[in-house]
């Protein structure tokens, strides 16, 4: 290299005695990022038992229709897909209302 440049590339400014390792939360809202993570895997899996869950139990039964729908189908995955579309929707406005700042 040139002389004065150094072997490995440096971000100006960089000083190595004061940089944190990477596994370490950056900045104020990796917290409430970890979060909302892990709240929406939650929603996500209770999503899934429920949808499995009850097209599974209701699908044993004999068929018989709601609005042209399979029962199973009607109570098994469009019922649960609209509760947790809507807790979705509140879990995004409840998210965002806090976050704005004035």
């Amino acid at each position: 290299p040139p002389p004065g440049w150094s072997e490995s590339p440096r971000v100006v400014g960089e000083d190595p005695e004061r940089m944190e390792p990477a596994s370490q939360p950056q900045g104020p809202d990796s917290r409430t990022a970890r979060r909302e993570a892990i709240q929406a895997g939650l929603l996500w899996f209770a999503a899934l038992i429920a949808t499995v869950g009850l097209s599974t139990w209701l699908g044993g039964s004999p068929t018989t229709s709601v609005l042209g729908v399979p029962r199973w189908a009607a109570y098994g995955i469009f019922l649960p897909w609209v509760v947790f579309f809507v807790l979705h929707v509140r879990f995004y406005i409840r998210g965002t209302a806090g976050s704005r700042k004035a």
